[in-house]
């Protein structure tokens, strides 16, 4: 008899668990800080990979030069990846974690690239510092600087970018 009754349990088990789990996964999603960082997360992962495979196979980590200026092959592959990831994370943003923004669409990406551009320069200052002064590998450069910007970015996305009007 007992031998019959395990099976039973188990299944209860799996199904209670699968009941908590789902729990969980909705109260997290809830959450915008929660969105912002899947959606962060995944413009993170298409920024850095693209920077990667940039600066390692388009590159081949050769400076470019651009008329009588040499720029670093790693400030080139930011300025794409960096890019890359504008578009990706705006998307994302938008549509997953402040979906409920009265602002239309167009000044959102307007205010977006504002935003986009403060960050930009925080990221390209970090990555001088960390590659070129505490001679960082670019890759793990990135990385520590989108980190760094990213609770900056989103305080303003979320006040200035995609913020609620109230009706008057």
């Amino acid at each position: 008899m007992e031998a019959s009754n395990k099976p039973e349990l188990h299944l209860k088990h799996r199904k209670h668990i699968r009941q908590r789990l789902h729990t969980a996964y909705k109260g997290a999603m809830s959450h915008k800080g929660v969105r912002y960082l899947i959606s962060g997360g995944t413009a993170t992962g298409v920024d850095v990979v693209s920077f990667f495979i940039i600066l390692n196979y388009i590159l081949h980590q050769n400076n470019i030069t651009i008329g009588h200026m040499e720029v670093g092959a790693h400030i080139v592959a930011l300025c794409i990846s960096f890019s890359l990831g504008l578009i990706t994370n705006f998307l994302i943003t938008k549509y997953f974690v402040f979906s409920e923004s009265t602002i239309r669409g167009r000044e959102q990406f307007l205010r977006y690239v504002m935003v986009a551009a403060i960050t930009f320069v925080g990221n390209y200052f970090m990555m001088k510092l960390l590659v070129d002064v505490f001679q960082l590998w670019p890759t793990m450069a990135r990385l520590i600087a989108v980190g760094t910007i990213a609770v900056l970015s989103y305080r303003l996305h979320k006040v200035f970018t995609f913020k609620v009007k109230l009706p008057k």
